[in-house]
């Protein structure tokens, strides 16, 4: 035991905190990896989601299909991948924000809520596993506003007339013509439609994933096959939100700034119900592929880190 005064504190109370310290990092690091991978390779399908909504917005109607073969005519293939460098910016410090808060905030609503009968240790309850994901997500989002409404712009070309040269330029430019609020718009949208998608995610994701353990599954699998199921329910129920933010940063750039309800109303009255749904398909597609790779990758890389920083811990002589 290190005295210090009246107060004494314990080897292993200092490596477990040091222990701690170290699975925030590997979270941290996990997820920023994992999420800058996966978004370049699921990129096409958010620029032809965004094609789909916007050209909704303008009483065009396409389908999925009917969207990728204007993108590939007008802009190649290349037009595919347009918005990637805000889209890795925005996943790699997303994801990353997303992982550290999650690690922080399921410890403390486990820390200080009631154990439920049943519920082992460590264990979130759904209940715990949904506020969890969904404040944690929620965080994530408002810090990367910004770089989502540069990501929404430059995937669709036809925004405004300002031809972007990149993330920090489309930063410099919608802060000088719009001002600040401008790379904050569509900030409540861009919230209720991450919050929730992680609330519903990761409460059937740990639920899932649970259940299929108990069979004696390969753990890969499990991961993955719990993540692509939580996805899909997650991504239909948030879709409508998800309308509303991108119709509200797109319209931004011509000069019309419109509320979120003002922004629901007008879709409703030009597109009935089913507008709240356009893009549903590449945006499924997307979140399941993107956020069951993201998952996977992420529970195999967190042990990982951790061992290999415990390593390196150990090997650096103490003064």
């Amino acid at each position: 035991m290190v005295q210090a005064g009246s107060s004494s504190v314990s080897v292993s109370s200092i490596s477990a905190a040091t222990s701690r310290g170290q699975n925030k990092l590997a979270s941290v690091l996990s997820g920023s990896f994992s999420g800058a991978v996966v978004s370049v390779c699921v990129q096409p399908l958010d620029v032809v989601r965004t094609r789909l909504q916007a050209d909704a917005a303008k009483g065009i109607s396409r389908s999925t299909a009917g969207a990728f073969r204007v993108l590939v005519k007008e802009q190649g293939v290349r037009g595919l991948w347009r918005g990637t460098s805000p889209t890795v910016a925005r996943l790699a410090v997303g994801v990353g924000v997303h992982f550290l808060a999650l690690e922080f905030i399921k410890d403390a609503i486990y820390n200080f809520s009631p154990r439920g009968p049943g519920q082992k240790h460590g264990q979130l309850s759904p209940v715990q596993a949904f506020m969890s994901g969904g404040i944690s997500r929620g965080i994530a989002a408002a810090v990367t506003c910004p770089v989502t409404v540069v990501k929404t712009r430059m995937e669709y070309v036809s925004a405004s007339s300002i031809k972007y040269k990149g993330t920090v330029h489309a930063l410099r430019t919608i802060a000088a013509s719009e001002g600040a609020s401008g790379l904050m718009r569509g900030f409540w949208p861009t919230v209720l439609s991450n919050a929730p998608f992680s609330a519903i995610y990761y409460m059937l994701y740990t639920d899932l994933r649970q259940r299929f353990h108990k069979e004696g599954r390969s753990s890969t699998g499990v991961n993955f096959a719990s993540g692509a199921a939580a996805a899909v329910v997650a991504t239909l129920a948030t879709q409508p939100a998800d309308v509303i933010r991108t119709r509200m940063q797109l319209v931004a750039a011509n000069g019309k700034h419109l509320s979120p309800v003002k922004t629901l109303q007008v879709a409703m009255q030009t597109g009935g119900a089913k507008a709240l749904l356009v893009g549903a398909l590449p945006r499924v597609l997307k979140r399941t592929v993107q956020t069951a790779v993201v998952w996977t990758m992420y529970e195999e890389l967190v042990p990982r880190v951790t061992r290999m920083a415990e390593a390196l811990r150990q090997s650096t002589p103490r003064s």
